[in-house]
C-alpha cells in the first residue's frame, strides 16, 4: 500500500500544540469520553493499534474511558519528539500494559503479524488520498483487525466545520475528506457502524502569531508563504473565531 508521507518536520509537535491552544477541542473531547463511556463499553478489547497518535493523549483518554482492559498497545508514529512523549505518557497512564511505539511512516511500516482487537485512527485521514484510504480500510479489515474487532475514527464531520478549519487546508493545497466518504468507505470494506457521536467545539484565530501560521505552512508542505496563510485565515475567519466546529467519533466493527 503506497501512502502519502505522514512524516513531520522537527518542531512540528510544538506548532501543533499552538494550533490546538486556539480551540477547546481537548476539553470537549474528554467531556465526550465521559458521556459516551456509558454506551461504549469495549471490555473485550485487549490489544490496540494506534496510527499517527502524536503524543497519544486523545487515544489514551479514549482507552481509559471506553476500553480500560487493553493490555497491549502498539503505535506507529513518524515524529520522534511525539513518539518520546507518547512513551512517557504510556508509562505513567498505562503502566500495566505492554506498549511499543514504532517510529516510522505508515507507508514504510511492515504491518502486523498478529491482528489486534482495536485500531484507532484519530484525526489522521487528512494525510491520505481517497484511494489510499480505501486501501488502508481493506488492509485493516483483511489483515490487521481480529474478527469482532473495532476501528475508532475521529474526523472533521460537519459541513460548517469543513467550510472553516479544513477548507483552509484545501485552499492551501490539501484536501479534507468529507465524513460521508469516510463512512461509505468503511461500509465498502465490510465494516458495520457500531456507534457515532458528533462533538462541537470552538476556535479562535484572532491575531494569528507566526507559530500558528507556520503550522499551516508545514501542513501545506511549504507550498505557501506565511502571508498566504494569514490571508486565507482572514478570509475563512473574518471575525477571527467560530463556535461551530465539528468532529465525529465513530466506531466501526468487523463481523465475527
Amino acid at each position: 500500500m503506497k501512502m502519502k508521507s505522514m512524516a513531520r518536520l522537527d518542531g512540528y509537535i510544538k506548532l501543533h500544540e499552538v494550533f490546538l491552544s486556539r480551540m477547546n477541542y481537548y476539553d470537549v473531547f474528554m467531556e465526550t469520553m465521559s458521556k459516551i463511556s456509558t454506551d461504549v463499553k469495549l471490555a473485550s478489547v485487549k490489544s490496540c493499534l494506534a496510527l499517527g497518535p502524536s503524543d497519544g493523549k486523545y487515544e489514551i483518554g479514549f482507552l481509559k474511558h471506553c476500553a480500560a482492559n487493553v493490555s497491549k498497545f502498539l503505535a506507529v508514529e513518524p515524529d520522534h519528539e511525539a513518539a518520546e512523549l507518547l512513551r512517557t505518557a504510556l508509562k505513567s497512564s498505562m503502566p500495566c500494559a505492554e506498549s511499543h511505539v514504532i517510529e516510522t511512516d505508515i507507508q514504510k511500516w511492515k504491518g502486523l503479524s498478529d491482528p489486534v482487537d482495536l485500531i484507532l485512527l484519530f484525526q489522521v485521514l487528512y494525510y491520505v488520498t481517497a484511494e489510499e484510504r480505501q486501501e488502508l480500510f481493506k488492509k485493516i479489515y483483511d489483515q490487521w483487525l481480529a474478527p469482532g474487532g473495532f476501528v475508532v475514527v475521529v474526523n472533521a464531520s460537519h459541513t460548517e466545520s469543513r467550510e472553516k478549519t479544513h477548507v483552509i487546508f484545501e485552499r492551501l493545497g490539501d484536501r479534507s475528506p468529507p465524513w460521508e466518504d469516510i463512512e461509505a468507505d468503511f461500509h465498502k470494506a465490510g465494516f458495520t457502524k457500531h456507534y457515532a457521536h458528533e462533538m462541537r467545539f470552538k476556535q479562535d484565530f484572532t491575531n494569528p502569531d507566526e507559530a500558528l501560521l507556520r503550522f499551516y505552512q508545514l501542513e501545506a508542505h511549504d507550498r505557501v508563504t506565511l502571508d498566504d496563510v494569514r490571508k486565507t485565515l482572514a478570509e475563512v475567519y473574518p471575525e477571527g473565531r467560530s463556535d461551530n466546529e465539528f468532529s465525529t467519533i465513530a466506531i466501526f466493527t468487523k463481523s465475527n
